[in-house]
């Protein structure tokens, strides 16, 4: 079966997780493991923590913290195992996030060899 990265954010100047979100995302979490499509999951620090990196004409430019255009920001990730993106996206609308941010539902490319 192929795998879907299950992508979701949010934008943190309107909105975001809180404390009464917790039984949610552990009731997602018990429910994919169950029902066998879990493959890796992991939610990230917050966007000051990290660095965005580009690089352009050769030339490195490290900007902390992690920026972005369009006011989202990547919170973390499931990575799913099931029949295809229609399946990927049932599991994606469950993410609690999806109630005030937006899942991206991309298919992971596995290269043999």
């Amino acid at each position: 079966m192929p795998k879907f990265a299950l992508v979701y954010r949010y934008d943190p100047a309107a909105t975001g997780p809180t404390d009464a979100e917790v039984p949610a995302w552990f009731a997602y979490d018990k429910e994919v493991r169950d029902a066998g499509v879990f493959v890796y999951e992991a939610g990230f620090h917050e966007a000051g923590a990290g660095r965005t990196v580009s690089v352009r004409d050769d030339a490195t430019v490290v900007d902390d913290g992690v920026t972005s255009t369009s006011g989202d920001i990547a919170a973390g990730l499931y990575v799913v195992d099931v029949a295809d993106i229609n399946a990927a996206t049932s599991w994606a609308e469950k993410i609690p996030t999806a109630r005030y941010g937006s899942v991206d539902v991309r298919p992971v490319v596995e290269y043999e060899g």
